[in-house]
Parts: structure tokens; sequence; C-alpha cells
């Protein structure tokens, strides 16, 4: 008997969190696809209602959120899906390439490194794969510069890798969906694997900070765009 109720609330925990989980993946789905707008409020009741779960299993994925930096707490610990500024950006994407031109320098050292070439061609390829769904290119594009990071083996950068992953998730959704997925193509990642491939760190490295600085451009221009239209409206 004590057996089956220790089986019983297993499943019962198991089912709690598979439900936050799914709870979780959709609510960042829809801040990154800008169903839920940067600065909008986040009211319990109507979103545990929308997705169909408990106020309490929202509240642990807001939390969870809110840790990424996808939701920020206001006055009142009122949430709401975090906005970025342009200055954000820059600074976001800067850092991201010093990371990841890094991880393709050492990569590209790497006297064995066919095996995690192939690795990332793979991921590439997820991202010709998914054209055409704003979503999952957002996550085969995470992967993509993610795994970047994780065959470098370097845990050091693949931690501040990780916090950045939240406030990347913004920028996609500032972008607008034309424009983040030209960002995601994936004839701009394998740009970077070819690179790593040949083994000329320099290459390498010059290659990553070129894909970070060419988004960069572009997502100037859809702010400068935004700013343009919200001046009009006034």
């Amino acid at each position: 008997m004590a057996m089956a109720q220790r089986g019983s609330l297993s499943l019962k925990s198991l089912e709690r969190t598979t439900l936050r989980e799914q709870c979780l993946v959709a609510l960042r789905s829809a801040i990154t696809s800008g169903q839920l707008s940067a600065g909008e409020h986040l009211v319990e009741t109507e979103l545990s209602e929308a997705f169909g779960v408990s106020r309490g299993t929202l509240r642990e994925a807001l939390r969870r959120l809110e840790q990424e930096g996808l939701v920020v707490a206001g006055p009142r610990g009122r949430l709401s899906v975090r906005t970025v500024s342009l200055e954000e950006v820059t600074d976001i994407y800067r850092v991201r390439a010093s990371l990841e031109a890094l991880a393709a320098r050492t990569l590209s050292e790497d006297a064995e490194r066919q095996d995690k070439v192939a690795k990332l061609k793979k991921a590439a390829e997820r991202l010709h794969q998914s054209e055409g769904d704003l979503q999952a290119q957002v996550e085969a594009d995470l992967a993509f510069h993610r795994l970047l990071c994780e065959l470098t083996d370097n845990q050091a950068l693949i931690s501040t890798w990780s916090n950045l992953e939240g406030p990347i998730r913004m920028t996609f959704m500032h972008a607008g969906t034309e424009l983040a997925l030209r960002n995601m193509s994936a004839d701009r990642h394998m740009t970077i694997v070819d690179a790593i491939m040949t083994g000329d760190t320099r290459q390498a490295e010059n290659v990553v900070i070129e894909h970070m600085d060419e988004a960069v451009r572009r997502l100037h221009d859809a702010f400068a765009t935004l700013d343009k239209a919200a001046s009009n409206a006034d």
C-alpha cells in the first residue's frame, strides 16, 4: 500500500512538472513571437484560463521566465513582458560576438574538429528545414549558437552564453518576423561552419563577428522604422 502511494505521488509530481514545462514553452513562444508584446502586463487569471492551467502552475512558469530575463517585475510585483532598448540590443550582440568568436576560434584550433563541424552542419540544416516557421526557426537558431559554445567544453563560456539566451529571445521579438527570419537563414550559419572547418582561427573569428555585426545593423534599421512609425502615429 505504501509503495502504491509513493508511486501515485511520483506520477502526480511528474504530471505537474510536465504541465509546467508545457506552460513555460507556450509562454516563451508567445513572447518570442510577439503574441505577448513588449511591456504588456501579464494577468494571471487571463493567462491561466488561456493555457488551461492552475494559477500555481502559471506562477512557476512565470518565475522561470523572470529568471531568464523575458519577464520583469514592476511596482507591487506586477509582471510584464520585458522591453529592450537599442542600446541593450547592441550590448547583447557585442557580448555574443566576443563569446561566439572565442568558440569559433577554439573549434577551429581543434585538430580533430571534423565530428564537431558535422554536428554544426546538422544544426544549420535544421534552420533550413524550419524555414517559414518563426518559432521553429527561433529554436533552431538558438540551438545552433548554443551548440557552437557547448562544443568547446568551456564551461565558463557556455554558462555566460546561457545567461544571455532570454535577452537574445527578446531581440527576435523586436526585430519583427521578416527581419528575424532573414537573420536566421541557414546560409548565414553555414558560413560560420565553413570558416571553422578551414582551421583558420582569424577567419573563423571574423566570420562570427561579421555575422553579429550584420544582425545589429539590421536591428538598428528595424528600431528606426518603429520609431518613425510611432512619430507618424503621433
